[in-house]
């Protein structure tokens, strides 16, 4: 007849008993520790003081997850060196009507100041007529406080557009989300406003021990960031293994030069013309003292432009010595064959080497980042959707999300008992 506790109707090894303990471990900070109990001036937060703490403290956030990689890693969880790296795009609070080019806020600019013509006409009538009666522009105010009021409006918003306008021009996209100008448009998104989720995950244990929010719309520049930042977690040189979107020779020299060794799917390009039959780049020799190619018949082919922002070098053979060439038919269709080199090449082949004597090593980059994305995005993102603005916001969220899957992970590692141990200490 007695009515039942709730403790009783929750298991002794649910695993909400993990995450009570954790949340105690954490609030046991708030009682011993003078900075936060300072903090928090001893007061005790409701669910709305901490949904504002959510969006105003990422670093805590951040911070805390940050606090059970180290649990995690200090109970010998994480014993490997080598991480996986990969990226997933995720939809921003911004819809796609939020996203406009030069054309629509020029349009913006114009209907603005037609609009701040327009109540200036209306203020000179109203200060020579002193006719308070008569309506303003599409129904606008009357009165001239209530004018002038319309007109500081509007200047604000002519202001808001010509900072979205500079800052468009400043960063050379072609279109800018209104309202969350982090975000970008992302393809994979059907050109929903988004950000791309980076993460590193350790290939043993299968947790996540770094993570980030980028707005780039690839993976390009993400591999040396993520690799230095898995790292500084493992707190040694660790070994990373990526898909093609990040091959960059760039960032595999720099981590070669730290000690870091990569394995990055190559993304090189394959000489096609002659459908296929043509010398490919490996039948040139290069030459570092000469700064030249040598082609299989023996003639140099030199250097000719540098391309900068492809971080290449092309080379060009003399059209005279592919004219008189009989090998010419094997190599190309052109009047002069060309080959480039990459600024890096030295590293791009040293990661090629690695991946042809490892193989597996994609196998295990699969097998290591897919699921963790695939829990976060579907299972405990739900829609998939972020809920706060800004790149803020999105570390937040995505801070809490890798939490909660890392203590999930561990969880069904090691188990109610030894998790609610540790955790109490």
């Amino acid at each position: 007849m007695f009515p039942l506790m709730l403790d009783e109707l929750v298991g002794q090894e649910a695993l909400v008993r993990a995450v009570d303990a954790w949340v105690q471990a954490l609030e046991r900070e708030c009682h011993r520790n003078v900075e936060c109990m300072w903090l928090l001036g001893r007061l005790a937060p409701d669910h709305k003081t901490i949904a504002e703490f959510r969006r105003q403290n990422t670093a805590a956030l951040v911070a805390s997850c940050a606090a059970f990689v180290q649990f995690a890693r200090a109970s010998r969880l994480i014993r490997g060196s080598t991480v996986a790296i990969d990226g997933s795009k995720v939809q921003a609070v911004a819809s796609r009507k939020a996203v406009v080019g030069q054309r629509e806020l020029a349009a913006q600019a114009q209907r603005n100041a037609q609009e701040i013509a327009a109540y200036l006409r209306l203020l000179d009538s109203r200060d020579s007529e002193d006719d308070q009666g008569s309506d303003g522009p599409a129904g606008g105010p009357g009165t001239p406080d209530e004018v002038r009021a319309a007109l500081e409006r509007l200047k604000t918003e002519g202001r808001a557009i010509a900072n979205q306008a500079q800052q468009l021009m400043r960063s050379g996209a072609s279109t800018i989300v209104n309202g969350e100008p982090e975000a970008r448009p992302m393809r994979s998104l059907n050109s929903q406003p988004g950000y791309n989720l980076q993460t590193a995950v350790e290939t043993q244990s299968h947790l996540i021990v770094a993570h980030e929010v980028v707005c780039e719309v690839n993976d390009q520049r993400q591999l040396q960031p993520m690799a230095e930042a898995a790292s500084r977690v493992l707190q040694q040189p660790c070994t990373v293994v990526a898909d093609a979107g990040y091959a960059n020779g760039e960032h595999i020299a720099a981590l070669d030069a730290q000690g870091i060794t990569s394995y990055v799917a190559g993304s090189r390009s394959v000489n096609h013309q002659g459908d296929g039959n043509l010398y490919q780049r490996s039948a040139f020799v290069y030459d570092p003292a000469s700064d030249s190619f040598t082609c299989p018949a023996g003639n140099a082919l030199k250097r000719k432009q540098l391309s900068r922002k492809e971080k290449m070098v092309v080379y060009a053979a003399q059209p005279s010595d592919c004219a008189d060439c009989e090998q010419k038919p094997k190599c190309t269709t052109a009047r002069q064959r060309f080959v480039s080199h990459h600024l890096h090449e030295e590293a791009l082949q040293g990661n090629a080497g690695r991946l042809a004597a490892q193989p597996w090593m994609m196998a295990l980059r699969r097998q290591t980042v897919e699921h963790p994305f695939a829990s976060i995005k579907h299972l405990i993102l739900g829609n998939a959707r972020l809920l706060m603005r800004h790149t803020s916001g999105a570390r937040a969220e995505f801070s809490l999300a890798v939490m909660a899957y890392n203590l999930k992970r561990v969880f069904n590692m090691k188990g109610a008992p030894w998790m609610l141990q540790a955790l109490r200490g």
